[in-house]
């Protein structure tokens, strides 16, 4: 994919401005830890490099906020747009709606291409949309990232730790005597060498243990929950849920590129196939999104799982400029 332009006005050629804005993009078309490096140095060489740095990255942020704002819309007024489509009767009021459309997806591109921007830049590791990424830290931890996820890294010497900023990630841990904590959602996942899934949901996250142990508190849960392998729990700002078996071929299936579910929500399932889809997938009644479904689709062809979806509960599906996915009943 192409980096996204910087909104701009003609000015006179500034060589350090170009340069930072060369590196502005760089970052956004591989947020990877090498570039961030590569960057950060940059910024750091000089004052007035991380001046012009900054003043690339303000520009963006005041273009930004009206598509956010714009993006974050009421469903109600996007369906209200699909009705105006269909009630449309004549040439002239299908281009007037049409024109409506278009001027919604245009200040909403940057929020539908790179609605993490700022989470990124403030990640150590990313794993961009549509692709896994395999990640080695310092100690010899092993993390698998789910596509569109992000991951912060503090180790020192009395506590590896690290934050999900995003998505779900995969730990194999080094066994060490220093304790490895991962931190999300309000809640604190504390091993020595094991290997477990972590995945963010909507409202707190899931853990789910693979080999080893883990001692999991959240909220002000203070006594830790010991999991043994093949249990799963969710956590949150309220605490610790109940502690649930698991089929761990089934639960893990993502990092072959296989997402399995049993009577999942709509609205979760659709959420992670968005992981592996460009843009953003929308749905417009809160009805639908409760619907139950279960299956197991091959992650990289998102348009067979969505249809297979659609073939399911019969919604109807509207794709507009190739990123925005609309589902209503």
């Amino acid at each position: 994919m192409p980096p996204a332009a910087l909104p701009s006005s003609p000015q006179p050629a500034d060589p350090l401005r170009e340069a930072a804005q060369a590196r502005f993009l760089a970052l956004l078309d591989r947020p990877d830890a090498q570039t961030r490096a590569e960057v950060a140095a940059w910024r750091q060489a000089d004052p007035a490099h991380d001046a012009a740095f900054r003043r690339i990255e303000a520009g963006w942020h005041a273009a930004a906020g009206p598509a956010a704002r714009m993006a974050a819309e009421d469903e109600a007024q996007i369906a209200a747009y699909l009705r105006a489509m269909d009630r449309a009767r004549t040439g002239r009021r299908v281009a007037g709606v049409l024109c409506v459309l278009l001027a919604v997806g245009l200040l909403t591109g940057l929020w539908l291409e790179r609605p993490h921007l700022i989470q990124d830049l403030a990640a150590d590791h990313v794993a961009r949309r549509g692709a896994r990424e395999s990640v080695v830290l310092a100690d010899g931890t092993r993390v698998l990232l789910d596509a569109d996820s992000a991951l912060a890294v503090e180790f020192g010497p009395a506590e590896r730790r690290v934050r999900l900023l995003r998505g779900g990630a995969f730990f194999d841990v080094t066994p060490a005597q220093v304790p490895f904590v991962v931190t999300a959602a309000d809640g604190e996942v504390r091993v020595l060498g094991t290997g477990f899934d972590l995945r963010l949901l909507d409202g707190g996250a899931a853990v789910t243990l693979a080999h080893g142990s883990v001692a999991l508190t959240a909220g002000r849960q203070t006594a830790p929950l010991l999991l043994e392998p093949g249990q799963k729990a969710s956590f949150g700002q309220d605490g610790i849920g109940p502690v649930e078996p698991v089929d761990l071929d089934e639960a893990l299936a993502w990092r072959g590129g296989r997402f399995t579910f049993s009577r999942a929500r709509l609205a979760d399932v659709l959420h992670e196939i968005g992981r592996y889809r460009a843009g953003r997938i929308i749905i417009t009644d809160s009805g639908l999104a409760e619907a139950r479904v279960s299956g197991s689709f091959v992650l990289d062809d998102t348009d067979t799982a969505i249809a297979a979806l659609q073939a399911s509960l019969g919604f109807r599906l509207r794709v507009l400029a190739g990123r925005l996915t609309i589902i209503s009943p």
